[in-house]
């Protein structure tokens, strides 16, 4: 019973290159997902001493799931940097700062985050700032429903804390 009331969040690692990276970012460009990766729902298999947990299909591509781009710029503002969420190609000028994410999904009783990659990317986009990503506990049968308005707000702070 106990193993019912436990659930992980998943890690998060972040990184920042410092030689590259200024924290006094003003203003953002969020390139807005064209799809998300999807992992097909399996089954494990019941054995009388346990459950095995089933070995994932690798991700496929899936229409855009969640509001990711939504969150992500709604965090960067509590920051005080002005976001613009955009297409990939559309990038305008005077932004200190790309965003780019991906996200991975896979069912249990819904639709819930596995992986999500943030990456902060110089204003030319030539070079990577600054990555965080989050990735659901090993044992992902014990999670507690990751979504990114749950993990985004982690990643950005740990993003732009100095």
């Amino acid at each position: 019973m106990t193993l019912f009331l436990f659930s992980c969040a998943g890690t998060i690692k972040t990184t920042r290159y410092p030689d590259q990276y200024n924290s006094e970012f003003k203003e953002a460009y969020i390139i807005s997902t064209e799809n998300s990766q999807y992992i097909k729902f399996k089954f494990g298999i019941f054995m009388p001493f346990g459950y095995m947990p089933p070995v994932d299909d690798p991700a496929e591509k899936n229409e855009v799931i969640g509001n990711t781009d939504t969150i992500i710029k709604q965090e960067l503002e509590k920051y005080g940097i002005h976001s613009i969420i955009g297409k990939k190609g559309d990038t305008p000028e005077d932004f200190d700062l790309i965003v780019e994410y991906n996200d991975t999904w896979r069912w249990d009783f819904k639709k819930i985050l596995d992986r999500l990659e943030i990456i902060f990317i110089s204003p030319k986009g030539d070079s990577i700032l600054a990555k965080s990503t989050y990735n659901i506990y090993k044992n992902k049968e014990l999670h507690n429903f990751p979504t990114p308005e749950k993990e985004v707000p982690k990643m950005i702070k740990e993003l732009l804390d100095k």
